[in-house]
């Protein structure tokens, strides 16, 4: 087959495919250099405290076993900007799952046995990671993810939204998601002669590149980073996650090859996710339908070591003609593995959270949900006021209400 002239709505032929479904494509973990060993991770029992002792005696007695790293002799790295890398460096555990611990060893299996063999005693500490609205450590920060104003007012929204005709006041939550690609996160790393190859599942290999570069205090030019395939990563393999530091520790240990694949059940405390929301969302119209006042709220989760603020009230800036708004984040740091990229970032709780008001106004109108969202359809950028390049939203809602024959429909 021909690679097509246009690539929407063709077929493409996938230049890798036949590779992928012979089993000839090379993966992160598949990597075989010689002399490999490969690594296991030990996660922390505990949802915060301080390592306090490691016993690695019964791990070391097992056979094809070379090294067991802990804060205590793991090679030393600058400080990560990105502090959720800065593993075995300290005895710290600010989350539950954090390592603690790397088992090194000549085989995955003797890898896992003597990670499961190592005894790790904790000095543990009061934790808190159950998100609500009035939490007391709850802020508003001054950006969210993307860059993103943390905070947006035009006009006055409260006395907007008493004034107007019809009102609802509704609240909404969106449970944390997880990113579970088909392949896990995996990284293979090689130190030669003070040149370091990693080979990653990553979707931002230069930006790995140049994490990696600041970490190990190394010229960019004498790291490479291989990303030949990646089978899939939802925004979680964008950036360096913990399993790559730990193959660059352990090669470095060792003096060998070694490959770092983590297993799905560790996946959901170190590669992020999308955290918890919690929407409260006030829209007031007149008695045509058109917006007045638009109020969103939305209280998520961080870590307490990195901040990351799903952006999920910037939908609302965007998406209708209100000329009083405000649209607002508030964090809360909690001891919970750092939250990250998870697709659609922002949007996803946003937009749900934001049309199911939107619904809930039509209702109380008792007017058609799509006819509502075309009459507040606005001319230009809401937030900034920049004329928009194209915007074809109308048009769309229209074709996909034909297409389905939502005229047709019982309102009921």
């Amino acid at each position: 087959m021909s690679v097509a002239a246009t690539v929407l709505g063709a077929p493409v032929e996938r230049r890798e495919g036949r590779l992928k479904v012979t089993g000839g494509a090379r993966y992160a973990a598949e990597y075989r250099l010689p002399g490999r060993v490969h690594a296991w991770p030990v996660p922390a029992a505990v949802a915060r405290g301080r390592v306090t002792a490691v016993d690695t005696a019964a791990a070391l007695a097992l056979p094809g076993v070379l090294t067991v790293l802990t804060c205590e002799n793991a090679p030393r790295m600058a400080e990560p900007e990105d502090a959720a890398l800065a593993v075995l460096q300290d005895p710290r555990v600010p989350h539950r799952g954090w390592f603690v611990a790397l088992a090194v060893a000549e085989s995955p299996e003797a890898a896992r046995a003597a990670a499961e063999a190592v005894e790790v005693t904790y000095a543990q500490e009061e934790h808190d990671v159950t998100l609500r609205v009035d939490h007391p450590r709850a802020y508003e920060p001054e950006t969210a993810n993307g860059g993103f104003p943390g905070r947006r007012e035009h006009g006055h929204p409260e006395s907007a939204f008493a004034a107007s005709a019809v009102r609802v006041d509704v609240g909404y939550s969106v449970p944390p998601l997880h990113n579970h690609p088909m392949e896990p996160h995996s990284s293979t790393a090689h130190w030669d002669h003070g040149r370091l190859t990693v080979y990653a599942s990553s979707q931002g290999g230069t930006a790995m590149r140049d994490t990696l570069a600041q970490m190990f205090e190394l010229p960019e030019e004498r790291i490479t980073v291989v990303s030949e395939h990646v089978g899939g990563g939802f925004g979680s393999k964008g950036t360096a996650r913990p399993d790559t530091v730990l193959a660059v520790l352990a090669a470095k240990a060792t003096g060998r090859p070694v490959t770092v694949a983590l297993p799905r059940r560790f996946l959901p405390a170190v590669v992020g996710h999308r955290a918890p929301t919690l929407h409260r969302i006030r829209l007031g119209a007149d008695a045509d339908g058109r917006l007045t006042s638009l109020t969103h709220v939305a209280t998520t989760w961080t870590s307490r070591i990195k901040e990351f603020v799903e952006q999920a009230a910037v939908p609302g800036r965007v998406m209708y003609a209100v000329p009083q708004s405000l649209t607002t984040h508030r964090a809360v740091p909690l001891d919970v593995p750092s939250p990250s990229w998870m697709r659609a970032p922002g949007e996803a709780p946003g937009m749900y959270a934001l049309e199911s008001a939107l619904d809930e106004l039509a209702g109380e109108l008792g007017m058609d949900p799509v006819e509502l969202r075309v009459r507040n359809e606005p001319d230009r950028e809401p937030d900034s006021g920049r004329p928009f390049s194209s915007r074809h939203l109308v048009e769309c809602l229209r074709e996909g209400a034909r297409r389905f024959g939502w005229a047709h429909r019982d309102p009921r």
